[in-house]
């Protein structure tokens, strides 16, 4: 069975960990806005000491590919990389919403289906929707929180989870049923999907990938101070 570094930095949680096989032998994580520069590097290190093991040791590094925080994508994938590179080691790229997804399954184990919304402010949010095997039901998504997801996606025993799920069930959600799995996205979310991934040989090209944003990141310039 194959051994992982599993990293995850699409919000603000800063989390780290090692996988041997199925187990989560080693895992660091801090909840806190814009810690990923300050701490991930550092997690990355003590995980791999807790498990005592070297990058080298490794059959693949892991990342949270996005979509999410574009500075904490930025940082994960870039240290991700680099890893990669200096040991010549594989990345496999998992979606955030997939792995918000399975923290939801492992919480509510009956759901039927997860319907995964990470804010992007204001009323829009990354949606995702997934079966309890983890399968896509819609393509990954930027989209306008409204009454609209509950009359496309929500059945009986469907739970919603992330950042934005809140919102959408403080706004529109109130009658429908849907169950809100509040959670903490860790490391460790992203192996279910890593262990797909790698059972086919889904691996990132090192030199061209890019974190998924989904929607096109705008940098506006600073207003000139007269």
């Amino acid at each position: 069975m194959p051994t992982f570094l599993l990293i995850e930095s699409s919000g603000e949680t800063c989390s780290a960990a090692v996988s041997k096989g199925r187990e989560i032998v080693a895992e660091k994580w801090i909840q806190e806005p814009n810690s990923h520069s300050t701490y991930l590097a550092s997690f990355v290190d003590d995980v791999l000491c807790m498990a005592g093991i070297k990058v080298s040791d490794l059959d693949a590094v892991v990342v949270g590919g996005g979509p999410g925080s574009y500075t904490g994508l930025r940082i994960g994938v870039s240290l991700a990389k680099g890893l990669c590179f200096a040991a010549n080691k594989p990345l496999i790229a998992c979606s955030t919403l997939r792995a918000l997804a399975a923290a939801a399954l492992e919480k509510v184990p009956t759901a039927t289906r997860v319907i995964s919304l990470i804010d992007a402010r204001r009323m829009d949010a990354y949606l995702g929707v997934f079966t309890p095997n983890l399968e896509a039901l819609a393509d990954e998504d930027f989209i306008t929180i409204d009454e609209r997801l509950a009359l496309d996606f929500v059945q009986q025993g469907a739970v919603a989870v992330g950042s934005g799920a809140s919102k959408w069930l403080r706004n529109f959600g109130q009658n429908e049923g849907i169950i809100e799995a509040k959670l903490i996205l860790y490391a460790h979310h992203l192996l279910l999907e890593a262990h797909q991934k790698w059972d086919r040989q889904d691996i990132e090209n090192l030199a061209y990938f890019e974190p998924n944003y989904i929607k096109s990141v705008f940098v506006t310039k600073p207003k000139p101070k007269f």
